[in-house]
C-alpha cells in the first residue's frame, strides 16, 4: 500500500508540463513563433496574473523578454520557472543560457552537474507537500501500531511503517533546510538595465561603492526599508542598498 502511495505521488509530478502548449498559452505562442514578442509578452503576463503556478507562462515570458534584449527580467522569468519545475530541460538550458550572459551559471563552478540536478530534483512546494504527507502518513501508522500493541503482525508492519515515514520526513525536511542556502532563496534579480547601484545606506545621502549588473542575482538581506532593499553579491562577498524598483523579488 505505503509503495502504491509513493508510487502516485512520484508519477504526478511531472503531470503539470502536458499543458504547456494548450488554449490561451498556445495562441500566445504564435505570436511568439511570428515575430510578435511584444505581443505575445503581453499574453504570457496575463496568464501569469491568473495562474501563477503555470511555469511555461513563466518560461515562455522569458523567452519573450529575451528576444527583446531584456537579459535582467528574461533572467527573473527564467528563474521563476525553474523555481516551479526544476526538472525540466528546456527550462534549465534557458536559465543557464541567460545566466552566462551576465557571467552566472545555473551550476556553480566546480559542482558536478548530477549532484546538482539532484539537489533541485524537486521543487521546494513539491518538498513541503511530501513533508505533510509524510507527516500524516507517519501519525496514522504510528496510532494503527498503538492500537494495535504492536504485538499482531498488523501492529508491527504499521511500525515499520510509521518508521520509514518518520526517517523520510527527516530527510525531506533537511533536504528543504538545505535548500535554504541556495541562490534562489530569499533572493531577487536585476532587472533595471544597466544595473543598479549598490549604496551605504538606504537612500540617495549615501555613498554609492559597488554596483550589481542587469540579471544578476542578489541575496535580499533586508526589505524593511520602504524604498530600498539591502542586497548581497555572494561571489564579491559586499553588500548594500539598492531601489526596490530595480529589483524583482523572486
Amino acid at each position: 500500500m505505503l509503495k502504491k502511495i509513493f508510487l502516485t505521488f512520484f508519477l504526478a509530478l511531472p503531470a503539470c508540463a502536458a499543458a504547456y502548449d494548450s488554449g490561451e498559452l498556445a495562441e500566445f505562442n504564435d505570436q511568439y513563433r511570428t515575430g510578435q514578442y511584444e505581443e505575445a509578452l503581453e499574453g504570457y503576463k496575463l496568464i501569469i496574473a491568473k495562474e501563477p503556478s503555470n511555469q511555461w507562462a513563466w518560461y515562455n515570458a522569458g523567452n519573450a523578454l529575451f528576444r527583446l534584449n531584456r537579459t535582467g527580467p528574461a533572467v527573473y522569468n527564467y528563474a521563476k520557472s525553474f523555481m516551479l519545475d526544476p526538472r525540466s530541460q528546456d527550462i534549465r538550458a534557458n536559465l543557464d543560457f541567460a545566466l552566462r550572459q551576465t557571467g552566472q551559471s545555473l551550476v556553480p563552478e566546480g559542482a558536478p552537474s548530477a549532484l546538482h540536478y539532484l539537489y533541485y530534483l524537486f521543487s521546494e512546494l513539491e518538498l513541503k507537500a511530501f513533508a505533510v504527507l509524510l507527516f500524516w502518513f507517519a501519525c496514522l501508522a504510528g496510532a494503527g501500531c498503538f492500537l494495535l500493541d504492536g504485538g499482531r503482525r498488523t501492529g508491527y508492519y504499521s511500525g515499520r511503517v510509521a518508521l520509514t515515514a518518520a526517517g523520510l520526513l527527516v530527510f525531506t525536511v533537511i533536504w528543504l533546510g538545505a535548500r535554504e542556502s541556495s541562490p534562489y532563496s530569499s533572493a531577487g534579480v536585476v532587472i533595471k538595465a544597466g544595473g543598479t547601484r549598490m549604496l551605504s545606506g538606504p537612500g540617495d545621502k549615501f555613498k554609492t561603492y559597488a554596483s550589481a549588473p542587469e540579471g544578476r542575482l542578489v541575496k535580499i538581506l533586508d526589505t524593511g526599508d520602504e524604498a530600498y532593499y539591502e542586497i548581497g553579491l555572494q561571489r564579491e562577498g559586499i553588500k548594500g542598498w539598492a531601489l526596490k524598483t530595480d529589483i524583482e523579488k523572486l
